[in-house]
């Protein structure tokens, strides 16, 4: 009898959710997840017999389901004591939660872009080189739970200069320095710290002075920070992360998507106060930015949101910083460098991005 109970209690509690999700409207944007939610307008009787249907409805309840963010905390508890420790994709893995690397659907066209990008600039006489950034698995396959799935990345670096891509080994230098915060608890990105050494291995591949790390004025612009690992698990054991900023010149004019924004300094200051503070370095992801530096000569940088901390670093080297993220510039980054008067092309990627997640136009 007592079992009846609970189990009409928990039908009764789940049929209640599923009729307010319904009676209430719609969320667009999951602020915690950085993505889009499903929405009623993708569940059509039409894909019925095609199986669509049934995916589109689970996919739309369980992205408006009232109260989300508290049921995928009781979730997540509820898999801890079932055995789980990989949960949505993410391994909670001592004091850190490492996004599990999946999929490599991109990798061999991205190749063959970078590839193409390259034969390019090269035939206008400008360098190319790509710093492909490990995840964190990767770095710390130690901290993951035994048996974890978690394919050799090493490999893939291996198989882009098979393919003749110049690409710049940094997993030994981010191996050397596992010990250091050099990637968020919280997030699947690298630290500023993480992103120092990766551009010190950029500098030292091209024959170039690199800073020490002293140089830099270290700020901490946030220790609360709670970032895409994080919101995918709803875990509260993990501690927040610091996010810093290094800097010897801190104001600097930066310009946006051709001048439609402008800023005195990198840092977009506004983004600490929202979920997505990671988006303090560089305003997000913009399609264009040129940055005014304190150097010489002129760098670009074909980026996914890896290469926004990255750019912190050449500011100090170069003339001017270039940055262009392919996911939303559609013209020719060719024709961009040609007319820009662009000296080294360095093309910075997330290894788990590259593989599977983004995939590059180069036109």
């Amino acid at each position: 009898m007592q079992n009846k109970i609970i189990t009409s209690f928990f039908i009764s509690l789940i049929l209640f959710a599923v009729v307010l999700s319904v009676a209430l409207p719609d969320e667009q944007y999951s602020e915690a997840e950085k993505r889009a939610l499903a929405q009623a307008d993708s569940v059509k009787i039409s894909d019925y017999f095609s199986g669509e249907f049934q995916t589109n409805l689970d996919k739309y309840l369980s992205d408006q389901f009232p109260a989300r963010d508290s049921w995928i905390t009781i979730k997540t508890f509820g898999d801890l004591v079932s055995g789980k420790r990989e949960i949505s994709g993410v391994y909670l893995a001592d004091d850190m939660l490492i996004q599990r690397f999946s999929g490599m659907k991109n990798l061999v066209s991205n190749a063959e872009g970078l590839l193409k990008l390259q034969e390019q600039l090269k035939s206008q006489n400008i360098s190319f080189s790509a710093v492909m950034i490990p995840t964190a698995a990767c770095i710390y396959s130690d901290k993951l739970p035994l048996f974890a799935p978690n394919p050799d990345q090493s490999q893939i670096t291996k198989y882009l200069h098979k393919q003749g891509l110049n690409v710049i080994d940094v997993e030994s230098a981010l191996n050397s320095h596992k010990n250091e915060y050099i990637y968020y608890r919280t997030d699947h990105h690298y630290t500023s710290l993480g992103a120092y050494y990766c551009y010190a291995e950029y500098r030292k591949a091209i024959n170039k002075s690199v800073r020490g790390l002293s140089d830099y004025t270290a700020e901490k612009l946030c220790d609360d920070f709670l970032g895409t690992s994080y919101n995918k698990v709803n875990f509260p054991f993990v501690k927040a992360d610091e996010v810093t900023a290094y800097y010897i010149c801190k104001n600097r004019a930066v310009s946006y998507n051709f001048g439609n924004y402008k800023a005195d300094e990198i840092y977009e200051r506004k983004f600490l106060a929202t979920k997505d503070q990671y988006a303090v370095f560089l305003n997000s992801n913009q399609a264009q930015t040129v940055i005014e530096g304190s150097g010489e000569g002129k760098l670009l940088i074909v980026k996914d949101s890896f290469g926004n901390t990255f750019a912190q670093f050449p500011c100090e080297d170069y003339a001017e910083i270039h940055i262009i993220d392919l996911r939303f510039f559609r013209g020719s980054i060719a024709e961009y460098s040609e007319e820009n008067g662009i000296d080294e092309v360095c093309a910075v990627f997330g290894l788990q991005n590259f593989s599977n997640d983004i995939k590059l136009i180069i036109i």
